[in-house]
């Protein structure tokens, strides 16, 4: 019998967990959750956007983008109607600026990519609605999945190669660290991606594409002062692009392809049939 079937979950834990999954789902269908998104246009000479109105191009200043529209058209930027031209700041900025079309239409800017380039996303708040989204199926709480690792930090970090979902060449990254746990004896270890004061960690294992999405899932840990960290496996993800097919995520790194089956979190998400 695997030691992941061999532990019991206390009340505490389950009801933690059942609020956690009501969250995600809250967030997944909020509107500017991951369903929501329609159009992700990369810009970089003045150019109309699929759905929206105005014309769109790069800020004169290269921190975002600008738009140019008559009042008539209804945008709003930052709360105030353009009749002009806006600069759209992007969404990483010290200063983001958020854009309003309509009662279920709203945008901001990302980037720069590797060539400079923002690009104007699109969110509509009745999407999931309208795609007939039900849900995410995931397995059932087990805490023999919560597992107790280490983070050793490394000085410089660890570089490491991992493509995207939509393709593309390989991309650099650096993992500040090293987190190890172990599972029925056998020490695992992951590198993962800074998110802010947290890690993210893009893994895939036997289940992937058979049991859970084919891209493989995300888990976000954060690391404690002393290097311990809580590996809770049934907060494992499915990433964005699960949700559509404009997200272009992070595919695990070589290392984070486990081979053990990670029967915890979530699976796939579910949609009504056409």
């Amino acid at each position: 019998m695997s030691d992941t079937a061999q532990t019991a979950p206390d009340d505490a834990a389950i009801a933690q967990h059942e609020a956690f999954r009501r969250k995600r789902e809250q967030s997944v269908r909020a509107p500017q959750g991951s369903l929501a998104l329609v159009a992700t246009a990369w810009i970089s000479e003045p150019t109309t956007v699929d759905g929206v109105p105005g014309t769109w191009s790069a800020s004169p200043a290269g921190d975002g983008l600008q738009v140019s529209a008559d009042a008539a058209d209804e945008i709003t930027v930052d709360g105030q109607v353009v009749d002009g031209a806006a600069i759209v700041y992007g969404h990483d900025s010290m200063t983001p600026s958020s854009v309003r079309f309509d009662d279920r239409r709203t945008a901001f800017a990302i980037g720069p990519d590797f060539h400079g380039r923002f690009a104007l996303q699109v969110w509509d708040a009745d999407a999931a609605e309208e795609r007939g989204f039900q849900g995410i199926d995931a397995y059932p709480y087990d805490p023999a999945w919560v597992k107790q690792g280490t983070f050793e930090a490394v000085e410089g970090g660890v570089g490491f190669e991992y493509e995207k979902s939509r393709g593309g060449s390989l991309r650099q990254a650096v993992s500040p660290g090293r987190i190890r746990f172990e599972h029925e004896g056998a020490e695992i270890e992951l590198l993962a991606l800074p998110d802010g004061d947290s890690l993210q960690i893009v893994f895939a294992d036997a289940t992937t594409g058979d049991e859970t999405y084919d891209v493989g899932r995300f888990l976000f840990v954060k690391p404690r002062h002393d290097g311990t960290v809580v590996l809770d496996f049934n907060r494992a993800i499915v990433p964005p692009c699960a949700m559509s097919d404009l997200f272009n995520c992070p595919l695990p790194p070589a290392g984070n392809r486990l081979a053990i089956a990670l029967r915890a979190g979530e699976q796939r998400p579910r949609f009504a049939q056409p």
